[in-house]
């Protein structure tokens, strides 16, 4: 069943809830699958092999864990997030626990400078407030700071409607690109000089 998240779009607002639906590549273009067998017909499965280059591991056969200082498994609800400087990070309640504020962005440049990793959409389980609605009819986005689980940091995530009306949630991630103009010069990480007579295709940007 699908979950639901619950918003408003001022303090005192009407709360309004719309149900998530994630969508994929998966689901809009299908799979494909690849299978390798091996010269007598039998179907290849991916394995691992151990750092003493003799242990075989199958595919499910490794999984991520957590020790203490003393080397004692310990589970993760017992684990308690830092900042770089060891203070203790407040975590935050799940984004299903509890009413979302919604904020208008002001210009679709701050939409556009996030990177969007995720795809959900949205189904109004209620009708939406005449408010609400006629913004994202008119072509308003807007945003909250959305967690699936709960944790130590949150997500942005922005709210609109495409031309058929149909609403969508994407979730993002902040962009710390910086952008630089003509008239300056990128810093390159390599430090040496290329020597090499190959690697010049002798291209002239003054061509250009």
């Amino acid at each position: 069943m699908p979950r639901s998240l619950e918003f408003k779009l001022s303090p005192k607002g009407k709360p309004f809830s719309f149900s998530i639906n994630k969508v994929n590549r998966t689901k809009l273009y299908g799979r494909v699958e690849l299978l390798t067998f091996d010269n007598f017909d039998q179907k290849c499965e991916l394995a691992s092999l151990a750092r003493d280059g003799a242990t075989v591991i199958p595919y499910g056969g490794t999984a991520s864990g957590y020790i203490n200082t003393d080397g004692l498994w310990i589970e993760r609800d017992q684990l308690d997030p830092i900042d770089a400087d060891g203070n203790l990070i407040e975590e935050v309640e799940t984004s299903f626990g509890r009413t979302n504020q919604l904020s208008e962005i002001k210009s679709i440049d701050e939409f556009l400078d996030h990177p969007i990793r995720l795809t959900y959409a949205l189904n109004n389980t209620d009708t939406l407030p005449a408010k609400v609605q006629k913004k994202l009819d008119d072509g308003s986005i807007f945003r909250f700071d959305f967690s699936y689980r709960g944790g130590p940091d949150t997500s942005p995530a922005f709210i609109m409607a495409d031309e058929a009306g149909k609403v969508w949630m994407l979730i993002g991630e902040s962009s710390d690109i910086e952008f630089i103009g003509f008239e300056q010069a990128a810093v390159c990480a390599a430090t040496h000089q290329n020597d090499s007579e190959t690697d010049d295709d002798g291209f002239d940007f003054d061509m250009l």
